[in-house]
């Protein structure tokens, strides 16, 4: 598991992402080149499925 803080900005960086209209794809590929390999995949693909179906985790959201 990964920490809150860390969760905290990689979602407001997929919430982000998707404010600008990407797709859940393209914001994995976004957040992944602006943090440079600095978080696992795993935890960017977490993120990113909670940022576009926030009705699974509202309480994350």
């Amino acid at each position: 598991m990964f920490s809150e803080f860390e969760h905290s900005c990689l979602l407001s960086m997929a919430l982000e992402c998707r404010r600008e209209g990407l797709s859940p794809s393209e914001s994995r590929a976004s957040i992944r080149k602006r943090l440079g390999g600095f978080s696992a995949p795993l935890m960017i693909r977490q993120v990113v499925h909670t940022a576009f179906h926030p009705d699974h985790c509202p309480d994350l959201v």
